[in-house]
């Protein structure tokens, strides 16, 4: 990945998660109301968390820590390598495994279970897009990371 398109999905990332916000959160029953909410959701949680997969799997080619057979296990080495703080893979198999269940098992997704990720785990995104940026090679590090 060139050092433009890792700042092309970070800026992709950064605007899904300004878009989330305005997405209606103060009940299940508000956002399931409109089927935009819903689908707007899907979307911007599975690019961002694509986004963080791709910025992890990059990572750890950068870092020659071998070769994942999975998403989750792309964290697991990172965390393994101390490049994220403990517990850090444990914490976002949630989310590793929601993105999973939008792109392969789209015809079972569960309502609830988009607004549970959307409320209850969106903060897991920026907390770990911060510590990715802070396993980044000094020469990638710039002003918009």
């Amino acid at each position: 990945m060139t050092s433009k398109q890792l700042h092309s999905k970070l800026d992709v990332l950064r605007r899904n998660l300004e878009r989330l916000d305005a997405i209606p959160q103060t009940s299940f029953e508000e956002f399931s109301a409109d089927f935009r909410n819903v689908a707007a959701t899907l979307y911007l949680l599975q690019t961002a968390i694509q986004v963080l997969i791709d910025l992890a799997a990059w990572l750890v080619t950068q870092h020659a820590l071998g070769t994942p057979r999975t998403s989750h296990e792309v964290f697991e080495l990172l965390e393994g390598a101390s490049l994220l703080a403990a517990g850090t893979a444990a914490r976002v198999a949630p989310i590793v495994g929601f993105r999973n269940r939008v792109v392969h098992l789209y015809d079972r997704i569960d309502e609830r279970r988009v607004y549970e990720v959307l409320t209850q785990h969106r903060s897991d995104l920026p907390q770990l897009l911060h510590q990715l940026l802070g396993a980044l090679p000094d020469d990638e590090k710039s002003p918009r990371s």
